[in-house]
């Protein structure tokens, strides 16, 4: 079976990144146009980020790592 390098079928972290960038969009909406030292911004950035990691609901994690059965075999079954 051959699996492509971004699959958020089978890498539930995919999904994560994609509720976080979402938390970055509505809460940091102008960290995208930060300009400045480029250490100043890192560390902005890497706040911001573990911010809205932080405000993740803890149950997803659960739901996650328990769907990773069925995602598992829609992709044999897709195969």
């Amino acid at each position: 079976m051959e699996i492509p390098a971004y699959s958020p079928d089978l890498n539930p972290i995919e999904n994560v990144w994609s509720l976080v960038k979402d938390k970055l969009h509505k809460h940091y909406p102008d960290l995208y146009h930060m300009r400045g030292d480029v250490n100043v911004v890192k560390k902005v950035i890497e706040d911001a980020i573990t911010n809205c990691w932080q405000l993740l609901d803890r149950n997803l994690f659960d739901t996650l790592a328990g769907s990773m059965v069925d995602r598992i075999e829609e992709i044999i079954k897709t195969d």
